[in-house]
């Protein structure tokens, strides 16, 4: 994942990278949109030590999260702690194999 917001964003992967494995997918339909449940290593966010990240689409009802990933686009997406609800971060993610 590339971290767009906040700018000086630091993990174990460099500045404004951030290494995560997808552990759910949940679909929205037919609504629209999906949410990736995405493991990563520990990193500090807002004084919290974080594993886990909820990702949704920047645009959810416009783009299917799910088959640009699987197509090897990347995605803009809004990134959330697990439980929370505040934005923790933006950025762009991709799948690798």
């Amino acid at each position: 994942m590339l971290v767009a917001e906040p700018w000086d964003f630091e993990s174990p992967e460099g500045r404004g990278r951030l290494r995560g494995q997808v552990s759910k997918i949940q679909d929205f339909a037919p609504e629209g949109g999906q949410e990736l449940t995405l493991a990563v290593e520990p990193i500090s966010l807002g004084g919290a030590r974080v594993t886990a990240l909820r990702a949704l689409g920047l645009h959810p009802a416009q783009e299917n999260l799910i088959q640009r990933l699987e197509t090897g686009r990347a995605t803009g997406v809004r990134l959330y702690g697990p439980g929370g609800k505040s934005l923790l971060l933006v950025g762009s993610i991709r799948l690798r194999t």
